[in-house]
């Protein structure tokens, strides 16, 4: 058996689909394993707010009403 180390920066398209793909596999074969997955740093409720908030249009405030 060998043991291969890799590190995925996994913020690109083409890696997370790589993630995905071993994943899979990993899943429905016994003879691979996925050892020491790293969770996110960051708070999965302030991630999705960041990701809502990237996909709304936006809002549109006159200078004017700026600090009512």
């Amino acid at each position: 058996m060998a043991t291969i180390t890799v590190k995925i920066n996994t913020s690109t398209r083409k890696t997370k689909y790589l993630m995905g793909l071993i994943s899979e596999i990993a899943q429905n074969d016994k003879n691979i394993e996925i050892i020491g997955q790293l969770p996110s740093p960051y708070n999965p409720e302030f991630v999705q707010e960041i990701q809502k908030s990237r996909a709304s249009k936006g809002k549109v405030i006159k200078t004017e009403d700026l600090w009512k």
